[in-house]
């Protein structure tokens, strides 16, 4: 399993309106091997920026090279770019070990 996370530092103020675009679908919940997605919200108090971690689980890493050589991630991208954001780091981190919930 691999987790994709995209950490966008936004302007003081404007995360949780930024986070609001991704909760239409886009195509990347339709694509062989997706998840599941996760928008994680970080605002500090006197921080100079707040953060948007973008989660995204695969099956593996063929399937997140499928999606980003997509038409739809190329579509789900375009005109993304907002005056709020400061900045973007993307990391990829496969599982090592995981446990369940207990039932």
């Amino acid at each position: 399993m691999l987790v994709v996370t995209n950490t966008i530092k936004v302007k003081p103020g404007h995360g949780k309106e930024l986070s609001q675009r991704f909760t239409q679908n886009k195509g990347v919940q339709d694509m062989p091997g997706f998840i599941r997605l996760e928008v994680w919200h970080e605002a500090k108090d006197d921080a100079d920026h707040e953060e948007l971690k973008v989660c995204t689980v695969w099956e593996n890493e063929e399937a997140f090279k499928g999606w980003t050589s997509s038409e739809s991630f190329r579509q789900s991208h375009r005109g993304g770019s907002s005056e709020y954001i400061m900045g973007a780091s993307l990391n990829k981190y496969e599982l090592l070990v995981g446990h369940p919930a207990a039932e």
